[in-house]
């Protein structure tokens, strides 16, 4: 991805979450309605099958969940560098940045709803949501990178956005966030994810240009 693309993602991915915080904060009334009316539309189909199933889901995506994939990676010499290190150091960042500060900061409360399942800690911004968009962006960025084959780039990228989409839409239906909830869990990983790429693309250059000046 180059950088000035990358820069815009970031910075209007900022914008976005200031939005949406400020919304968040300030309760604004119709906010709080579509929140509701879109839980409303999932309440219908509440079911003991998909609970399970959203159960599972949000079992697996804690920061911790993501753990095996990332210490195969890092096992594996032709992986460490490429992908190990990197997922696990971005991984990391959001692991703590959103239930450790973010939530904290804004203590925004759960939304008091049918909860299906025991939360603990504050809203917003959803840090399942986040670690999701992290994570499996960061993996579609690798594969991106590295692959040659076209129809893996296209299907993995594919497979990424789906995981992230459905781990967000787990939150809402367990009762435990709202849309802006996971709104803004996507556009804070969506800003460490792009300040991750920039830092590592600056880091390669000036490794590149030391080791050209060396030569």
């Amino acid at each position: 991805m180059k950088s000035n693309i990358t820069w815009f993602i970031l910075l209007k991915s900022l914008l976005l979450f200031i939005i949406v915080t400020v919304l968040v904060v300030t309760e604004n009334t119709p906010t709080a309605n579509f929140n509701h009316a879109f839980y409303l539309l999932i309440a219908e189909r509440i079911h003991p099958t998909l609970t399970a199933i959203a159960t599972w889901i949000g079992n697996l995506t804690h920061w911790y969940g993501y753990t095996p994939v990332i210490l195969f990676l890092l096992i594996l010499p032709r992986t460490r560098m490429k992908a190990g290190l990197p997922i696990a150091s971005v991984l990391s960042v959001s692991a703590i940045l959103g239930p450790l500060v973010l939530k904290n900061i804004f203590a925004i409360e759960r939304p008091a709803i049918n909860q299906l399942i025991a939360p603990g800690g504050f809203g917003y911004p959803s840090g399942h949501s986040m670690n999701a968009a992290v994570f499996f962006g960061a993996c579609a960025i690798v594969v991106l990178r590295h692959s040659k084959n076209k129809a893996l780039k296209i299907g993995f990228t594919t497979f990424a956005i789906f995981c992230i989409l459905l781990v967000g839409l787990s939150r809402i239906y367990l009762g435990v966030h709202t849309v802006t909830d996971v709104i803004g869990g996507y556009l804070a990983g969506s800003v460490v994810l792009c300040a991750a790429i920039l830092i590592e693309t600056h880091i390669r250059r000036k490794t590149v240009r030391k080791t050209e000046t060396a030569l």
